[in-house]
Formats: C-alpha cells, sequence, structure tokens
C-alpha cells in the first residue's frame, strides 16, 4: 500500500541550529614549498640526459642515466596511429648528449630540463607549412613539385625532433626562457664555483636570493640604481634603506658542458654561447684513441716496408750474382 505523505514541520530549517556556518581557515591558501619532502638524491639536476630513437629521431630528456619507462613514455606524444611505441625498446634508444651543470647547480639543471621540455612541447604543436608539405624531385627530368603530407609522413615528420632538441639546447643555455635559473647573480656564481654552496632556486626557497639590478629594473621598481644608492628619493627609484637588498652587477651565465656521442651533431645549432663548452663521451674518446692507435701501427708498418724493400732488393741481386759466378 502506498503510504499517504504527510508534511512534517519537523522538516522545516528554524533556528541556529539549521543555519548555515561558513567555517573559518587558519592554513594559507597557498601551500609554502617543501623540498626536503622530494626526496632527490644529492646533485640532482646537474646532469640532464638527452636520448634519440635510431629510426625516427625522437628525443627524451632525463635526469638519470638510467631511462624510467613511465615517465619516458609520457614525453612522446601521440602524432597518429603507428607514431608512438608502445614500450621502449634498448636496442633503439642511445644517448645522444649529456648536459652536465657545476656541483651545487642543480637548481639551475631543473630549470634546463623543464624549458628544453617546453620548447619541444611547441615545436610538437605549433609547426609551420614546412611539415605540412614536401618536395619531391624527379630524377629524369629535374622538376621539382609540392604535395601535401598524408598522416602517416606528417607523423613521421613531427616525430623528428633531433635537429630541433639540439638548436633548443643551444637558446636554453644561452639563457633564453622566462625565469631561468641558469642566469645568477656574479655573487651566486662565485659562491657555486668558488665556495662549493648550493644554488638555491626562486621557486623552492623560502626566502628568495636578492634580484639583480638589471631584474629589477625590468619590474618596474627602479629605473637606476645607482641613484638610489646615493640616496635619491623618487617615486620611481628604489628607496636607499632597499638599495642593500639589490646585488650589483648585470647577470651572468653559468658555465656547461655538453659531451656527445656523434660531435658533428652541435652544428645543428646556429651559435652557442660562451659559456657551453663541447667535448665527447669517454667510451667515444676510447674508440677514437684506438682508431688512431690502428692508423699509428699501418703508418709504421708501411714505413717499415719501405726501409726493408731496398735491403730485400739488394739480397736478392747479390744471390743472383753468386749464382751466375758458379
Amino acid at each position: 500500500m502506498n503510504s499517504v505523505s504527510v508534511f512534517r514541520f519537523s522538516q522545516l530549517s528554524f533556528g541556529v541550529a539549521r543555519t548555515s556556518i561558513r567555517h573559518g581557515h587558519t592554513r594559507s591558501r597557498r601551500r609554502a614549498p617543501q623540498p626536503e619532502l622530494t626526496n632527490f638524491e644529492p646533485g640532482h639536476g646537474e646532469q640532464i640526459w638527452v636520448y634519440s630513437h635510431l629510426t625516427s629521431n625522437q628525443v627524451i630528456y632525463s635526469h638519470t642515466k638510467q631511462l624510467d619507462s613511465n615517465r619516458a613514455l609520457r614525453q612522446l606524444p601521440f602524432n597518429g596511429k603507428k607514431t608512438k611505441p608502445a614500450k621502449l625498446r634498448r636496442d633503439y634508444w642511445e644517448p645522444m648528449a649529456l648536459i652536465q651543470l657545476p656541483s651545487g647547480a642543480g637548481v639551475a639543471g631543473q630549470s634546463v630540463f623543464q624549458k628544453l621540455r617546453e620548447f619541444r612541447r611547441l615545436h610538437e604543436l605549433c609547426w609551420d607549412e614546412s611539415l605540412r608539405f614536401t618536395k619531391n624531385t624527379d630524377t629524369f627530368t629535374g622538376v621539382t613539385k609540392t604535395r601535401v603530407r598524408n598522416r602517416l609522413e606528417r607523423g613521421v615528420a613531427l616525430n623528428d625532433q633531433r635537429a630541433n632538441s639540439i638548436a633548443d639546447m643551444a637558446a636554453v643555455l644561452a639563457g633564453v626562457g622566462r625565469g631561468s635559473r641558469l642566469l645568477v647573480s656574479p655573487q651566486e656564481k662565485k659562491a657555486v664555483l668558488e665556495e662549493g654552496k648550493t644554488l638555491v632556486g626562486r621557486k623552492w626557497s623560502q626566502k628568495p636570493p636578492p634580484p639583480t639590478a638589471t631584474v629589477v629594473a625590468k619590474e618596474g621598481e627602479g629605473e637606476d640604481v645607482s641613484k638610489a644608492v646615493e640616496g635619491e628619493d623618487a617615486s620611481n627609484v628604489i628607496k636607499a634603506e632597499d638599495a642593500s637588498k639589490v646585488v650589483e652587477g648585470p647577470e651572468e651565465l653559468l658555465p656547461a658542458t655538453i659531451y656527445w656521442a656523434n660531435e658533428a651533431d652541435r652544428n645543428f645549432a646556429e651559435r652557442w654561447s660562451d659559456n657551453v663548452t663541447h667535448d665527447v663521451f669517454d667510451n667515444v674518446k676510447a674508440v677514437l684513441a684506438e682508431n688512431q692507435f690502428t692508423e699509428a701501427i699501418e703508418e709504421g708498418s708501411e714505413a717499415l716496408e719501405a726501409e726493408t724493400k731496398p735491403l730485400e732488393a739488394e739480397t736478392k741481386a747479390e744471390k743472383a750474382l753468386d749464382k751466375s759466378l758458379v
């Protein structure tokens, strides 16, 4: 049987007990950074390994020498069917380069790592018409025709990020990109390189490092720091009491070393900044040294053969003379 609906006055909200109260929060809306909870190993960020695919020229960045399959696959975009591998094969991926930063500059390495991934994502999403069209030249007539790439060809072209990644490395190590921690004040550079201190990042530190004169001028806090130091009070100039918080001198770039598996890859970049030095991997050095050693042995053997040939000719002539006398 259906029960008769009875209106009950108890369902009405009368009084203070039923009044909605908004509870106050004592915690801040923004959580304070706690870098100690990340459990990073000592020296995290000082090395950036750049891996390249042997056939598709896809690029993966890593802070460790051993690739993590799950994290590495997240860096690879889906550019079409059969363009993203289901798993990583170690025989297809090899180190293309290693970016080495000074000891204690792990924060700068993390900033470089972030910029490299952001620039690569821009290459994958904001591509121009050169990836949409392709040119074919007839071998017999020499006529060049332009046609539109199909989906598979366009996906293969988007996967080829080897040259773009090398150009991005040159740009990021030159300080390109907003908020790059590779740009430091002279005091910070001296503390990292000479005193062996650890560089503090603006994002993770409770008390960020003092801004340099160029940063202060860019933010509009003052037009001329020298006037502020002299004590001139103006609305658009830093006051003398705040001048002690400003680090004098322009920003400088931290040095970086790139170890290449193939030293010719550095030519993909138009130019490199002065703070970057180039070298090759140790195993490549061993192979080159072995090749030079074999070349030296071959040259020595050729010289030895050239010296022994006249002696052999003389001995043959003497034997022929003895036979004729007999």
